[in-house]
């Protein structure tokens, strides 16, 4: 049906979406890294302890992500040639920079937040004081 798209729970309203925040991958990767430096496959298995496991990013994405950010200096890698099995995993560390930058998405992200929050303390007192019928929130039933 044109003008819908389909999520896991169903069909959502045009313009309705799952929860996403554009490029929260990036302050993810490195608060986990600020942590402890650790290789791309374990940080993508991480990425549940910040609630990203509804939406599992694509580990291809992980591995894009952290390569802007090494080009751009907020991480340095280096060959773990410690390990036992395998080929040696490329272990990722947080810089000086990119502590900074982290500290910067969490003042951003603090901002949205309070955002976000104004936003549905506007809605609900709209709500409460128009007292709708209908589960769609509209008091004219259209």
């Amino acid at each position: 049906m044109p003008g819908r798209w389909q999520h896991r729970g169903g069909e959502c309203p045009r313009g309705v979406r799952p929860r996403r925040i554009r490029r929260f991958v990036e302050p993810a990767l490195l608060l986990l890294l600020h942590h402890t430096p650790t290789h791309g496959y374990a940080l993508a298995e991480r990425m549940q302890e910040l609630g990203l496991d509804a939406d599992p990013v694509d580990i291809s994405a992980i591995y894009r992500v952290l390569n802007s950010l090494e080009a751009e200096g907020m991480l340095v890698s280096s060959q773990d040639v410690a390990q036992s099995a395998g080929p040696p995993r490329r272990v990722y560390t947080l810089t000086e920079e990119g502590d900074r930058y982290l500290r910067a998405w969490v003042e951003d992200l603090r901002e949205t937040a309070a955002l976000l929050q104004r936003f549905i303390d506007a809605y609900e007192a709209h709500r409460e004081a128009h007292d709708t019928g209908p589960e769609d929130g509209r008091a004219d039933g259209a």
